[in-house]
C-alpha cells in the first residue's frame, strides 16, 4: 500500500462509498413511480439519459463531497471536475444509473456504481442492484463481498462450459462490425451468451460467479471501474482486449478467471 492510500482510511471511504451510493439508489426508488412522466433525452439511437440520472448523480456527490471535499470527480452526468483544493491523486467515478434504457422500461436490471480511484487505479468500488438489494464492494487487498459475504469467481476453464455477458453497442456505434465479428467468435464456442444490459452489474456477476466471463469494446470507465475491482478482488481478472497493460487502457475490456480469460482473449482477438 503507498503511503497515499495508507494516508487515507479505505474502510472510512467504503462506508462512504456506500451511503453515497445508497442515496443515489434512493433517487432511483422514488423516479420508479412516476417512471411514465420521467423527461428522458436520447444521446443516440439506442443511449439515452434521463432527468433521474442528473439526479442520482447529484444524491452521490453531494455525499461524497461532504466527506472528501478535496478529491476529484467524474461523474457520466457531470463530466470531470477539481477537488476544491485543485489536483488530488483522489477521484471518485460514478455511473448514477448504469442500465438506463432496463430502468425506464420496468426490467429490473441496472445499477449504481461507485469506484474510487488514486492515481488512475481503484482502490475500493461498489456497484449496487437496487432492484436485489445487493451492494457489491471491494476495497484493493481485502477481497469482494455481496451484502457481507464473500464472492468468488467461478472456476471454469473451458469456454464450451463458460456462459459469457457483453454489452452490445448502439446501432450506431462506428466498431459494430468488429464488434459483432468478435461476439460470434465468443458465441461458436461458449457454452452461452448473455446481454443484460448494465455492464457494472455484468462485471459484479463476474465477480459472484454467475457469469464465467464478461467483454465490451464501447463503454467508459464509469461503467467499468468499480466493477473490474470487484472481478479482481474475488480472484478474477481483467484485461485490456487490446493488448496494452492498463485494462481501462481504452475500456476495451474482458474479464474472468485468469484460467479462462486467455482463451476469451484469443478469440476476441482472432477477429
Amino acid at each position: 500500500m503507498t503511503n497515499l492510500t495508507a494516508a487515507l482510511d479505505l474502510n472510512a471511504a467504503l462506508a462512504v462509498a456506500l451511503e453515497a451510493t445508497k442515496a443515489g439508489c434512493a433517487v432511483l426508488a422514488r423516479g420508479r413511480s412516476r417512471l411514465a412522466r420521467v423527461h428522458t433525452t436520447t444521446k443516440s439511437p439506442g443511449d439515452i439519459t434521463t432527468e433521474l440520472d442528473a439526479r442520482s448523480e447529484a444524491a452521490i456527490f453531494r455525499c461524497i463531497r461532504q466527506a472528501y471535499p478535496d478529491h476529484a470527480r467524474l461523474g457520466e452526468e457531470s463530466g470531470d471536475s477539481a477537488g476544491d483544493s485543485g489536483a488530488s491523486p483522489f477521484r471518485w467515478i460514478v455511473d448514477p444509473l448504469d442500465g438506463t434504457v432496463n430502468y425506464v422500461r420496468g426490467i429490473p436490471y441496472y445499477a449504481v456504481s461507485v469506484a474510487l480511484e488514486m492515481d488512475g487505479e481503484a482502490v475500493l468500488g461498489v456497484v449496487a442492484d437496487p432492484s436485489r438489494r445487493e451492494f457489491f464492494t471491494a476495497v484493493r487487498g481485502q477481497g469482494a463481498f455481496c451484502n457481507g459475504r464473500p464472492l468468488h469467481v467461478a472456476r471454469r476453464a473451458r469456454m464450451d462450459e463458460a456462459v459469457i455477458g457483453t454489452v452490445v453497442p448502439p446501432p450506431k456505434w462506428p466498431g459494430m462490425d468488429g464488434y459483432l465479428a468478435q461476439f460470434c467468435g465468443v458465441a461458436r464456442s461458449a457454452a452461452g451468451m448473455r446481454r443484460g444490459g448494465a455492464a457494472a452489474l455484468d462485471l459484479a456477476y463476474v465477480a459472484a460467479g454467475r457469469l464465467d466471463g464478461f467483454f465490451v469494446v464501447s463503454l467508459k470507465r464509469w461503467d467499468l471501474s468499480a466493477g473490474a475491482l470487484l472481478v479482481q478482488e474475488a480472484g478474477g481478472a481483467v484485461a485490456d482486449i487490446d493488448g496494452h497493460p492498463d485494462p481501462l487502457h481504452a475500456n476495451r475490456l474482458a474479464a474472468a478467471n485468469a484460467i479462462l480469460l486467455p482463451a476469451l482473449l484469443e478469440r476476441l482477438q482472432s477477429r
